[in-house]
């Protein structure tokens, strides 16, 4: 008999706690985790919550009726604050404070008015359904990954649980109307328990989705340069042949520019603001090209842009756009603000031409521009081209 109620007297504790612990190792492996760190206050909250309802008597002890409510409110916060987090929303404190108000109110009716448990039961059952559909909706709303509909669902799935236990309540006829007639009822029993599951379910879809923006974080660092933000060269390659792929029968547009004097930048203010140099010129290829572009940078101070599905007058004119975009482009450094200019060379790729050979002509069509002064666009070799664009210069 002394084991008959093992799954809430000391399962259920030791499961949040548990949880708790995970999430927070997690936070002290990695400190930039700030949402494991909460996820982890909402699970060891939890604990006080449990056992203040379980093994207390907040008929005979109003300061248990206190601590439940603090751990239900701070608690349930961290829960939703760290989801919001983990998942990059913001959390939607009007709506959860209102809730925790109204709540906390019918709750002190209650403890004042004797005999109605149920009613306090009711209000702090519809205020946890409350916030696991909020969480359902912030999830579900920022999913980007199959896991995460997972974790919706498992939101959703313990909001229309918690309304279940609410609608027996109010229909079963159970003795509810004290605090010591429900702890000591089958019905807390069962509770706990689907809490005690829910946790475990949650906990393990939310490391799941910990994994998943791991992966995510590592074959970004794989893929893009440390300093600039863009594609590195490998990564590049690899995307070139999808992109052209879904061009096809189209051509598409091969862009390839280099700072001009970039090293008189590092020799003249130093490497930190060549690296802001750098960093600035990445975002402005990122800004002045359409949203299907990509683009890499290849090495020091060279750059490379593919445009999709691009005819020999665009592929020109994008290039001629940033050449003058760059010439505009003012860095502030504590001597004023630096000024570059780039050379640019440029290609139309057809489906069946070589990706390296059209890069290394190109290439070629860079110097080229830098031969002739530099702050130019030049039209890679062979050059069956309008003379105008060839010509085209600062």
């Amino acid at each position: 008999m002394q084991y008959a109620y093992l799954s809430y007297e000391v399962l259920g504790p030791a499961i949040f706690a548990s949880a708790g612990g995970a999430f927070l190792l997690l936070y002290l492996n990695d400190r930039k985790q700030l949402a494991a760190l909460r996820l982890a206050g909402a699970y060891l909250l939890s604990i006080i919550g449990f056992v203040a309802v379980m093994l207390g008597d907040a008929d005979l002890h109003k300061g248990y009726q206190v601590a439940i409510l603090l751990s239900l409110f701070s608690g349930h916060f961290l829960l939703i604050w760290g989801v919001a987090s983990l998942f990059g929303k913001d959390v939607p404190q009007l709506a959860f404070w209102l809730a925790a108000v109204v709540v906390a109110s019918i709750a002190i009716y209650s403890s004042i008015n004797g005999s109605m448990f149920w009613l306090r039961y009711t209000a702090v059952s519809g205020f946890i359904a409350f916030v696991d559909l909020m969480c359902c909706v912030l999830v579900w709303r920022a999913r980007s990954h199959r896991v995460d509909a997972v974790v919706a669902a498992l939101f959703l799935f313990q909001t229309l649980v918690i309304l279940n236990r609410i609608l027996l309540v109010l229909s079963s006829g159970l003795d509810l109307s004290t605090h010591h007639a429900f702890k000591k009822s089958a019905f807390a029993a069962s509770m706990q328990t689907e809490n005690a599951i829910f946790a475990i379910a949650i906990g393990l879809a939310l490391f799941a989705r910990y994994s998943v923006t791991l992966v995510k974080r590592l074959q970004l660092l794989a893929e893009t340069d440390p300093l600039t933000g863009l594609l590195n060269r490998r990564a590049f390659e690899d995307r070139v042949q999808a992109l052209r792929a879904s061009s096809a029968p189209l051509s598409t547009g091969l862009i390839i520019c280099d700072i001009d004097h970039f090293k008189r930048v590092n020799d003249c203010h130093g490497h930190e603001v060549g690296d802001r140099a750098l960093e600035a010129f990445s975002r402005l290829l990122e800004r002045e090209t359409p949203e299907t572009a990509i683009c890499t940078r290849l090495g020091g101070e060279e750059f490379c842009i593919l445009l999709a599905g691009a005819a020999d007058e665009t592929i020109w004119l994008q290039a001629t756009h940033l050449r003058g975009a760059v010439e505009r482009l003012q860095i502030p450094t504590k001597n004023g603000c630096l000024r570059l200019t780039a050379s640019f060379g440029f290609c139309r790729l057809d489906p069946d031409c070589d990706l390296m050979t059209a890069m290394a002509d190109v290439d070629a069509a860079v110097y080229q521009a830098k031969n002739d002064g530099r702050n130019l666009v030049r039209r890679a070799a062979p050059a069956v081209h309008d003379a105008g664009l060839l010509q085209e210069t600062a």
